[in-house]
């Protein structure tokens, strides 16, 4: 659509980049790659055919990792007036509940740890220097990404 092949092949270099990072926490790759073509596109919306063409992925792997996305709440579907085709787009506000979720991780983590303290003192004799540590660190997270979160939403109008 207009692109040069210069603003492609920056595109194309962003995805990449992105994707690995995206693989690197544990997700497929071509998750990656579908998440960070929908941070730069142009629309901001995207049809199957879309992400196929731009991605040079197979309509199986645009189709499944799309499925695990929405179910994920990182994207949505959009549908145009007029058109029978399915487009879709980042959600609004999903970075912001991937992070709450993340936080809900965190507090249950901390929790655990805390069991974890409380029986291996009662246990005696174990060094408790790495059980404090991810308590002290979990328990740190707990704390303050709460009021991270909603400064962030208050800065933004979320």
């Amino acid at each position: 659509m207009g692109m040069s092949e210069n603003t492609y092949s920056e595109k194309s270099d962003f995805v990449d980049d992105f994707s690995l990072k995206i693989e690197e926490l544990g997700h497929p790759r071509i998750y990656g790659q579908i998440l960070g073509w929908l941070l730069i596109c142009d629309p901001p919306h995207q049809s199957f055919p879309d992400l196929m063409e731009n991605l040079n992925i197979s309509k199986a792997s645009v189709s499944n990792t799309t499925r695990m996305m929405l179910e994920r709440g990182l994207i949505e579907k959009v549908r145009l007036k007029g058109e029978r085709q399915i487009y879709f787009k980042i959600k609004k506000g999903a970075l912001i509940e991937f992070m709450e979720k993340q936080m809900a991780l965190t507090i249950d983590l901390q929790e655990i740890t805390k069991k974890g303290l409380e029986l291996s003192k009662k246990e005696g004799g174990i060094d408790l220097t790495r059980l404090e540590r991810i308590h002290s660190f979990h328990q740190f997270l707990a704390q303050h990404l709460p009021e991270l979160i909603q400064k962030f939403r208050n800065q933004h109008n979320l």
